[in-house]
């Protein structure tokens, strides 16, 4: 062999090898950008809906999961025979609230199933649901029932979702016969009930006797049912009570309730105020407890009686909370909010019954809806009205829809503070509006115009990836040339020369050189 030969080859080998390192490395690199390109097109097309994988639920079956409604099924579940009382929450994915409630809807639909189905709207991709049901705020959630869709009146906690399931599925009306079986049956986890009285009821000939027997119910509920629809009164009382059950308890007293029975109902005076003579014949009624009994006297019609039950439904204190603040405070009058300790339960109890006693029979009772809210719980919303912790129990009044409130911690007494307020010795306060978020705002432009804002967000962050991924390393793409080709001769690998030698060498030519 040619020594030379091999020791020429070397420089071209080394050259090929660098040559194909390059070639893969690009093509790698061209493939990898082609992967992600591919990647980031399939997640847009996921985020716009274009690629759906949804199992569909059953139409005809109890559901004991949430079902994903949208505008093309949404009739078809909700009008299901199999499923005819739903939960609804309309709810968006950033929204902090709606993940919190996401698992308590997961763990309480299978203890629902066959009694209350549950459904969820995302108004980022069915903007016409939401449009249609008015929805402004995340989490909305409503009920559906014989074609009447109403807001949801509970807690969002698992105890309460359950417990207003079970409610929901049970009769709307509940028989009774004393008046302690009333307060327990119907006072028992709803501060308010109303209930029914006709000497005239009977369980068995009616107008529906035949409907109702054809019926798929046991025998005491078409019993029930037969005394409900047995005249004007109870008829009248049982529509009403089926619309609004969710808002309130209904009760009848049976045709076995001795007179004595019915006079305890007038008798209790706990409230201080006189609760009024015992009715001759049928009568309709509001009841709570330590509240003197309040007569409804209107005409015997569903739209006067559902008016009385909607005015009469809030107990004489609410307890405010997160799931009834909105709907409380849109009722027409300002609020009148006593705050408590829940730390210290003698001065809270004692203080909400001084509340409770003026909304009574105080002489502004009628111009306020009093409330009471832990102040313990509720710190940080209560600290814009003034309100701080070591000066409960306190009182404070509150216009919510003309922001506006009256606060003085040195008022001691409900009924002092009440008269401050009126004659103007307490002066109204602003509520102070909250700052504009400039992060919030552009969150709300950007789900204001889902999913055209997302596509426009990817295709830009896309088109920002194409030109960029080129640019990254550019000795990827476009290796450097190989370095130029030496000879190297066999001689001098044999007898180099010294590098003194060498170095003398190339001074003496570079002198050379310059005197040319």
């Amino acid at each position: 062999r040619n020594p030379n030969s091999r020791l020429h080859a070397l420089p071209n080998r080394r050259h090929c090898q660098q040559q194909r390192r390059g070639g893969s490395t690009m093509t790698a690199f061209q493939s990898m950008r082609s992967s992600s390109i591919i990647c980031l097109l399939a997640i847009s097309l996921l985020a716009v809906g274009s690629i759906t994988i949804v199992s569909a639920a059953e139409i005809g079956k109890p559901h004991s999961t949430v079902i994903t409604l949208k505008e093309k099924n949404f009739d078809d579940h909700l009008n299901d025979p199999a499923n005819g009382l739903w939960l609804l929450k309309f709810y968006a994915p950033w929204c902090g609230h709606c993940k919190t409630l996401a698992p308590v809807l997961d763990a309480v639909a299978p203890f629902l199933a066959g009694k209350m189905s549950i459904g969820k709207v995302d108004c980022t991709t069915q903007k016409a649901l939401c449009k249609r049901f008015n929805v402004k705020g995340y989490p909305t959630m409503k009920y559906y029932r014989d074609g009447d869709f109403q807001d949801y009146p509970l807690g969002r906690d698992k105890d309460s979702i359950i417990t207003f399931g079970e409610k929901m599925s049970d009769r709307a009306v509940k028989i009774v016969s004393t008046h302690s079986e009333a307060k327990e049956q119907l006072l028992n986890k709803i501060p308010v009930a109303f209930i029914v009285y006709d000497p005239n009821i009977a369980s068995t000939s009616t107008d529906d006797s035949s409907t109702i027997d054809a019926s798929g119910a046991t025998d005491a509920e078409k019993a029930v049912e037969k005394m409900i629809q047995s005249t004007e009164l109870t008829r009248v009382f049982g529509q009403v009570a089926r619309k609004m059950q969710a808002q309130g308890s209904f009760g009848l007293l049976s045709p076995g309730t001795t007179p004595e029975e019915i006079a305890k109902f007038f008798n209790e005076d706990d409230g201080g105020a006189t609760s009024g003579s015992v009715p001759s014949g049928g009568f309709i009624a509001r009841i709570e407890e330590d509240v003197p009994i309040r007569v409804f006297d209107g005409e015997i019609t569903t739209d006067a009686f559902t008016e009385f039950a909607k005015e009469n439904n809030l107990a004489v204190v609410m307890e405010l909370g997160g799931h009834n603040f909105r709907f409380v405070s849109r009722r027409g009058k300002a609020m009148a909010v006593a705050v408590y300790d829940s730390d210290d339960d003698v001065k809270s109890n004692k203080f909400r019954k001084e509340v409770k006693q003026y909304a009574i029979k105080g002489a502004h009772k009628d111009d306020y809806i009093f409330a009471a809210m832990d102040g313990k719980k509720w710190t940080k919303f209560l600290s814009q009205f003034s309100i701080e912790k070591e000066n409960l129990p306190e009182l404070f009044v509150i216009d919510v829809p003309e922001r506006t409130y009256w606060q003085d911690a040195s008022v001691f007494g409900v009924s002092d503070f009440i008269n401050g307020v009126k004659n103007g010795e307490i002066e109204s306060r602003e509520q102070e509006k909250p700052k504009p978020n400039p992060f919030d705002e552009m969150l709300q432009v950007f789900v204001d115009y889902m999913p055209w804002s997302l596509v426009l967000m990817l295709a830009l962050f896309l088109a920002i990836f194409w030109l960029a991924m080129p640019r990254y390393d550019d000795n990827l793409l476009h290796p450097p040339p190989p370095p130029p080709r030496s000879v190297i001769k066999v001689g001098d690998l044999l007898h180099p020369s010294p590098p003194s030698q060498k170095k003398e060498d190339s001074t003496e030519e570079k002198v050379s050189k310059k005197d040319q």
